[in-house]
C-alpha cells in the first residue's frame, strides 16, 4: 500500500475546525442514519468531531477514528468540554482494530478519497466490513467526478470559497487543480489570501472514483451495495449527481446481502 499523502493539511486542527465550522449541511443525513442504526456507530476519519459530536449529543453510542493525533486531540477536548462519552481511536483506516462490532460505519465528506491506490482502498473497505455487526451498514461518501472540473487547466486558478481566519478576517481561497488521469488523482493547491496576499497554502490530492468502478471495488472487498444516493437529500443517484453515497452490506457466506433495516434495495440509475 502507498503511504497516505498530504496529511500535513490536518496538522493545524484548530484552523481546520474553524475553516469547516459553517459546514453543516451533511450533518442531518449522518445523524439520521446513526439514530436509525441505534449504535454503536463508528465514524472513520472523524477529524475534530464535526459529525461525531452531534451523534453523541443525540445519545447514540459513537466512536471516532482518525490517523491524525492533532485532530483527535481537538476532538477529545471538545467532547470533554461537553462531557460527551465518545471513544476515540488513533488508527489507520486500512487496519481498523476494535473489539466492538458496529451497527453503522461511515466515512464522510470525501475522506475515502485520500486512499489513492487499489490496495489501500480494498484494505479500508475490508477492514470496515470486518467491524460491522451482522446486518450492519457501511456508508461511503465521495464526490461524483465532473469531467468539466477534471479538465480545468493548471494555469487557470479559480475562487474556491471564502473562510474566516482566527481573528475573524476574511480569507479568499484560490484553487489551482491538475488531474492525473492515469492515477485518477485530482491535485489541489489552495492559497488562502488576505487582502490579496497569500498567508497559507495547502496541497490536497483526491482519488476520483467513477460510479461503476466504485461498485466493483465494493464487490471486490466482499461488500454489496444496497442503495446509492446522489446527495444528502437521499435523491437517487444519476450521472449528474454531485455525490455518491453508497449503503454497503457485507456479503454473507451464501453470497446474499444481509437484510438491513430502513435501507431499500438499489434502483437502476
Amino acid at each position: 500500500m502507498k503511504p497516505l499523502e498530504d496529511l500535513a493539511v490536518y496538522d493545524d486542527a484548530d484552523f481546520y475546525d474553524q475553516e469547516f465550522s459553517a459546514r453543516t449541511h451533511d450533518i442531518p443525513f449522518f445523524l439520521s442514519q446513526a439514530v436509525q442504526a441505534g449504535g454503536p456507530v463508528l465514524e472513520v476519519a472523524c477529524g475534530t468531531g464535526r459529525i461525531t459530536l452531534p451523534i453523541a449529543r443525540a445519545g447514540v453510542e459513537v466512536t471516532g477514528l482518525d490517523i491524525m493525533p492533532s485532530m483527535l486531540a481537538r476532538a477529545r477536548r471538545r467532547a470533554e468540554d461537553e462531557r460527551l462519552p465518545v471513544e476515540w481511536l488513533e488508527q489507520d483506516c486500512r487496519d481498523i482494530r476494535s473489539d466492538r462490532r458496529f451497527a453503522l460505519v461511515f466515512s464522510a465528506t470525501n475522506a475515502m478519497q485520500h486512499l489513492h491506490d487499489l490496495d489501500s482502498v480494498v484494505a479500508f473497505l475490508a477492514s470496515a466490513r470486518n467491524v460491522l455487526r451482522p446486518g450492519g451498514t457501511l456508508i461511503l461518501d465521495v464526490f461524483n467526478p465532473d469531467m468539466a472540473k477534471l479538465c480545468r487547466l493548471p494555469e487557470s486558478p479559480y475562487h474556491h470559497k471564502s473562510v474566516a481566519d482566527r481573528d475573524g478576517a476574511r480569507l479568499d481561497v484560490r484553487a489551482t487543480t491538475s488531474y492525473d488521469a492515469a492515477a485518477q488523482v485530482l491535485r489541489f493547491t489552495l492559497d488562502y489570501l488576505r487582502d490579496g496576499v497569500c498567508v497559507r497554502t495547502k496541497k490536497v490530492s483526491m482519488r476520483c472514483f467513477f460510479p461503476e468502478e466504485l461498485l466493483a471495488l465494493c464487490r471486490l472487498a466482499g461488500l454489496d451495495v444496497a442503495q446509492r444516493y446522489g446527495d444528502y437529500d437521499q435523491s437517487l443517484f444519476t450521472s449528474t449527481s454531485p455525490k455518491q453515497l453508497l449503503f454497503c452490506r457485507s456479503r454473507t457466506a451464501s453470497g446474499q446481502i444481509g437484510d438491513p433495516p430502513s435501507v431499500p434495495v438499489m434502483h437502476p440509475s
